[in-house]
């Protein structure tokens, strides 16, 4: 099973790129939708993709997310607008179903 991250931000891409996730820079939602068809129609497993990019997903995210092939995670970005904090407590929420 292979991980993929798409995301708009350099140092996200970079750091997966360290720990050996490869990946792609979109900058439109043009953009982020082609490489999502890319990722579910090759051998991705799991598809990373930060908070920016699922904003421009908007509500079809949530149909994505649905199809399971590839399974889709969300994972913060360094966008100061959003809290890292808030991310990590709304995955032990999302994942366990306790909030903390």
């Amino acid at each position: 099973m292979k991980f993929f991250l798409l995301t708009d931000d350099a140092d996200a891409m970079m750091g997966m790129r360290l720990a050996g996730i490869e990946g792609r820079l979109v900058k439109t939602a043009e953009k982020a939708f082609s490489e999502y068809e890319n990722a579910k129609s090759g051998k991705i497993g799991i598809l990373l993709i930060t908070h920016s990019v699922a904003e421009m997903f908007g509500e079809q995210l949530i149909e994505m997310k649905k199809l399971n092939t590839p399974l889709i995670v969300e994972i913060p970005d360094s966008n100061p607008d959003h809290n890292p904090a808030d991310a990590v407590s709304d995955y032990i929420r999302n994942a366990i179903g306790i909030k903390i």
